[in-house]
C-alpha cells in the first residue's frame, strides 16, 4: 500500500523492494500477528495499535497490520504512520486509491473492522457455536450481515428462506434456524473465501432501522435434500446449436457453486422416465444487459442440442415457465491458489466449466493470475460466447496492469479469422502455448482441460509429457 505520490517517494535501504516484500510474504513468516485466524476489530481495539512496532490500520472494512510493512513502504515511514490506529480508507482514496493494496497487504489481514455499538454477540448465539465454527454479525440502518467462520476449505453452503424473519443456513450439513428480529428481503448477498472458508451472508431490510439485536440463532435437524426444483425464467440464444438457459429456485433457496462444480440435471421425460445428466451452473463472463440480473436465486447454464442427446434435446426445447430439478452442486476441482499462470484447453461446450475459473482467476483478491484460453471448435459460428471472450481479452490486455488473459481460437477447417488457427491438438500447439515444465516452473502452471473424451485423453498424454504431473492439471469428465 504506497500512500505516498511521486514527489515524497523515499530511498528504500536494500532488501526491501517490492520483490523483497512478496518474498518475506511466501516466507510463511505470521505478518498478521494473529496467526491466520481472522477476528473483527473494534474502533477502539484498533486505536491501541498506534505505535511503530505495534501497527495496524483499516482500509474500506478490514484490519492490516502493517507493523512489517513500515520499511517496505515506498511514502516511508512517517507517511504510513498517519494511518496507523485509525480508518485510513479516507487517507488512502485521497492519496492514490488505485493502488492494489489488497495484493500487497493480503498476508497482513487481521479481520474486519466493527462498531461497537452496533456490534454485538448475545449469549444465544454463542450457545449455538460449536467449537469449529466461529459466528460474528454486524449492521447498519439498511443491511445485516452475519460472518461465519468455517475453518474449512470449500464449506458445502446452502441456505433457505423460510419466511420473511427466518431462514436456515446449512454449513457443510450442519443447519442452524435464524430467526431475525424483523423482515428482510430476498434474495441473499453471499460472498464465500474458499481458501478459509469464510462465508458472509448479507441480508437487506425490509425497513431502514438498527436493530436491538438481529434476533436468535440455532441448530436445527438437517434434512438431507437431494433435488431441488427450478423454473426457466428466460432462454436466449447463443450460437446456431447452444442456448443459454436461466433458471431460478421455486423455493426461496441458494446453494453456492464453486469454480468448476456441475450439478446434475433431472427432468421427466416420460412418465415415469427420469434422466439426469451433469451440467456445469455458467454465467456471462462481462457484464450485459441482455442475460439480465443474474441473482443469488437463479442458477444459468449453457445447453447444446446433440442429435442423440435425449436430455440436451429436452432442455433446448423447454419454454419460460416449464420446470426442471437441480442437484447440490458437486465436483473435486479445487482452484490452485500457489499457480501463477491458468492454461485452458477447452473444446466446444468444454468451455462450460472454464467459464467461472476465469471468471474467479481474474477477480481474485488474493493472487494476480495470467490467464489463457486454448479454444477449439469446428467453425467459426460453433465458437460460444466469442463476443464475450474477445471483450474479456481486450480489456485485460490493454486496461489491466496486473492480471492478464488471452485466447486463442483453433478451429478445425479452413475458415479464416484473424487469431484463429485451423488445427487440431497436436504436440505443435502443446509446444506452442504449454511451457515445459522445469526446476523453476514447476509450481508455476496450473492446467485444466475439457471436452470430449478423446480430446482429453490426448490433451492428457501431451502435457504429460511436457512434465506435468496429476497435481499441475484436472480434467473435467
Amino acid at each position: 500500500m504506497a500512500t505516498g505520490t511521486n514527489r515524497n517517494k523515499v530511498a528504500l535501504a536494500p532488501g526491501h523492494s517490492l520483490m523483497d516484500w512478496i518474498r518475506l510474504g511466501n516466507s510463511g513468516n505470521d505478518l498478521s500477528g494473529v496467526g491466520g485466524k481472522l477476528i473483527s476489530v473494534s474502533r477502539s481495539e484498533l486505536a491501541k495499535h498506534n505505535k511503530k512496532n505495534d501497527a495496524w490500520l483499516a482500509i474500506r472494512g478490514t484490519v492490516y497490520n502493517v507493523t512489517h510493512y513500515m520499511d517496505f513502504h515506498p511514502g516511508g515511514v512517517d507517511e504510513l504512520v498517519r494511518g496507523i490506529g485509525t480508518d485510513a480508507t479516507k487517507l488512502f482514496s485521497e492519496i492514490h486509491a488505485w493502488v492494489n493494496y489488497e495484493s500487497i497487504l493480503q498476508k497482513c489481514i487481521i479481520g474486519r473492522l466493527v462498531n461497537e455499538e452496533i456490534y454485538k454477540l448475545p449469549e444465544v448465539l454463542k450457545s449455538a457455536i460449536e467449537d469449529d465454527l466461529k459466528i460474528d454479525w454486524f449492521q447498519q440502518l439498511n443491511f445485516l450481515c452475519f460472518v461465519f467462520y468455517t475453518k474449512t476449505p470449500y464449506p458445502e453452503v446452502s441456505m433457505k428462506l423460510k419466511s420473511l424473519s427466518e431462514f436456515d443456513c446449512t454449513l457443510n450439513g450442519i443447519t442452524r434456524c435464524v430467526k431475525l428480529h424483523s423482515n428482510i428481503k430476498w434474495p441473499f448477498n453471499v460472498k464465500v473465501v474458499a481458501e478459509t472458508g469464510k462465508v458472509q451472508i448479507k441480508l437487506f431490510k425490509k425497513n431502514l432501522a438498527l436493530w436491538p439485536t438481529f434476533g436468535s440463532i440455532s441448530v436445527a435437524k438437517y434434512y438431507q435434500i437431494n433435488y431441488w426444483k427450478c423454473t426457466l425464467s428466460e432462454i436466449y440464444e447463443v450460437t446456431h446449436n447452444v442456448n443459454f438457459l436461466l433458471f431460478k429456485y421455486e423455493e426461496n433457496v441458494y446453494n453456492h457453486v464453486y469454480p468448476g462444480q456441475h450439478v446434475y440435471i433431472k427432468a421427466n421425460l416420460n412418465v415415469g422416465n427420469d434422466v439426469s445428466r451433469p451440467y456445469t451452473p455458467v454465467w456471462p463472463l462481462v457484464e450485459t444487459s441482455k442475460y439480465g440480473q443474474i441473482l443469488e436465486d437463479k442458477i444459468c447454464f449453457l445447453v447444446k442440442t446433440y442429435t442423440h442427446g435425449k436430455l440436451s434435446q429436452y432442455l433446448y426445447s423447454l419454454h419460460p415457465g416449464d420446470n426442471i430439478e437441480v442437484s447440490k452442486p458437486q465436483g473435486l476441482f479445487k482452484f490452485w491458489t500457489s499457480k501463477k499462470s491458468i492454461i485452458m484447453l477447452a473444446a466446444g461446450t468444454g468451455l462450460t466449466p472454464m467459464v467461472p475459473i476465469i471468471w474467479n482467476a481474474l477477480h481474485s483478491s488474493i493472487k494476480v493470475y495470467n490467464v489463457t484460453l486454448l479454444y477449439w471448435n469446428k467453425t467459426k459460428k460453433c465458437i460460444i460466447w466469442k463476443d464475450h471472450l474477445d471483450k474479456l481479452c481486450a480489456n485485460y490486455l490493454q486496461r489491466y496492469i496486473l492480471y492478464w488473459f488471452a485466447v486463442h481460437y483453433m478451429v478445425t477447417n479452413d475458415e479464416s479469422l484473424g487469431n484463429v488457427h485451423n488445427n487440431r491438438i497436436d504436440e505443435l500447439i502443446i509446444d506452442k502455448y504449454v511451457p515445459e515444465v522445469t526446476k523453476n516452473s514447476e509450481d508455476n502452471n496450473g492446467i485444466c482441460i475439457c471436452g470430449p473424451s478423446g480430446f482429453n485423453q490426448l490433451c492428457e498424454k501431451l502435457i504429460i509429457q511436457k512434465g506435468y504431473s496429476p497435481e499441475d492439471y484436472f480434467v473435467f469428465g
